[in-house]
């Protein structure tokens, strides 16, 4: 019998996710071209970024003893509330002197409320879908995501090329709109429901998150090993990937190529179509690609970065590396997309229910561990190595081949 993906609650979780996933897309780009703008500087813009990625090292271990223990309904809404309270926070911060510092705090915030917010939807998804139904549940999840990560941008890109940092009204009003997208993903969001799953009460509060706790890495290192390299893997691609894409392209684009901020957000509407791209693509080979062949997309990334890299000791014109920067990104993300949707299906088919927040928290601490330092590390080198970007091309591409090798004896378990 063929199971039905689109019940009630699953279409009440990836719509709420839909308008907050915008709102956060909005926010994070809108911020990105007012800081850069601000200070001109990529490793300024690397710093700020990547302090606001720390939070979820610390916490995302008590997002997921939270997720595992309490309502992940009520979680959700109470979450999205923060968001959006968030949103009008940093709207209201522009006015102020010393933006900057309080852009980054808020920033933190935001990051602090992202920690907990993670493992609760990602352990949220099998509660409410059959087994089976994973992969294509997951690729629908990130079709939806990547819908946002294409129109986020874009609009984003167009709101603030009219309004700009010396307007200051229109970015306020930028931010206000994210806002109203929290507000009603909160809204759509009570009306879930999410069956509850059933955890030992022994304990005070503290001694139950210490058990929770190395329970969950006990579970990883010793019953799921290779559940643990997939995600340690996983961690590593992303501090190389994310931090190449997310602060390279605003960089590259308007500080090396000098073009403005709405063939900026085009880029990443068309990265972010890419993603949905991959989500579609992973959705119809769902039974027929397997987790062992995941080395194979890293493979072909690698391949795409090279060709940039080449790209740029051709020293071809502002608008032709333009257009090849743009297609090197659209190649990364339908590759990323279709490698996360099954490695995070893999994840969630070989970890019990009761264990999926602790084990999806262990999964973002890991991978936000790491991300910061990425960010860090490629602000510096963007900056240091401005007139000599293919060095960064190809040292990244190497690691990523290495990374794909050492994961092809793991992803054969999964």
């Amino acid at each position: 019998m063929k199971t039905k993906i689109f019940n009630r609650n699953f279409i009440l979780l990836i719509i709420g996710q839909a308008s907050s996933m915008f709102g956060t897309v909005l926010l994070k780009f809108t911020v990105s071209l007012l800081i850069l703008d601000l200070t001109g500087s990529a490793a300024l813009f690397g710093t700020i970024t990547a302090i606001s990625y720390l939070p979820p090292v610390f916490l995302s271990p008590v997002g997921g003893i939270l997720a595992d223990r309490k309502n992940k309904r009520n979680l959700m809404v109470v979450l999205d509330g923060m968001y959006c309270v968030m949103a009008i926070l940093l709207a209201v911060s522009l006015s102020l002197p010393n933006e900057l510092i309080y852009i980054t705090i808020i920033m933190v915030v935001l990051s602090v409320i992202s920690s907990f917010e993670t493992p609760v939807v990602q352990s949220s998804v099998p509660l409410i879908q059959q087994k089976d139904s994973f992969v294509k549940s997951n690729a629908i999840v990130s079709q939806v995501n990547m819908i946002a990560n294409l129109a986020g941008p874009l609009l984003a890109g167009l709101f603030y090329g009219i309004t700009g940092k010396d307007n200051l009204s229109g970015v306020q009003m930028i931010l206000f709109s994210c806002a109203v997208c929290f507000f009603l993903a909160a809204i759509l969001e009570t009306f879930i429901k999410i069956p509850k799953v059933s955890t030992q009460q022994a304990g005070n509060s503290l001694q139950m998150a210490k058990k929770d706790l190395f329970e969950g890495i006990r579970f990883l290192t010793t019953e799921q090993t290779y559940v643990f390299k997939a995600i340690l893997l996983n961690a590593a691609f992303v501090f190389m990937i994310q931090p190449l894409i997310t602060t390279g392209a605003p960089f590259i684009i308007r500080i090396v190529l000098e073009l403005n901020s709405v063939l900026n957000g085009l880029s990443q509407a068309f990265m972010g179509a890419a993603g949905l791209m991959g989500g579609v693509i992973a959705e119809l080979i769902a039974d027929k690609f397997k987790a062992s062949k995941i080395y194979q997309l890293f493979l072909i990334m690698g391949v795409a970065i090279v060709v940039f890299g080449i790209a740029v000791i051709l020293n071809l014109s502002t608008n032709m590396t333009y257009i090849i920067f743009v297609i090197i990104g659209i190649v990364i993300f339908i590759c990323a997309s279709i490698a996360g949707i099954f490695i995070m299906s893999a994840i969630q088919q070989n970890v019990p229910n009761g264990m999926l927040g602790r084990v999806m928290s262990f999964y973002s601490v890991v991978v936000n561990a790491t991300l910061p330092i990425g960010i860090f590390l490629y602000g510096y080198l963007y900056e240091e190595f401005i007139n000599d970007l293919s060095m960064i091309m190809f040292a990244t591409a190497f690691l990523i081949f290495v990374v794909g090798y050492i994961g092809k004896k793991t992803y054969q378990h999964l």
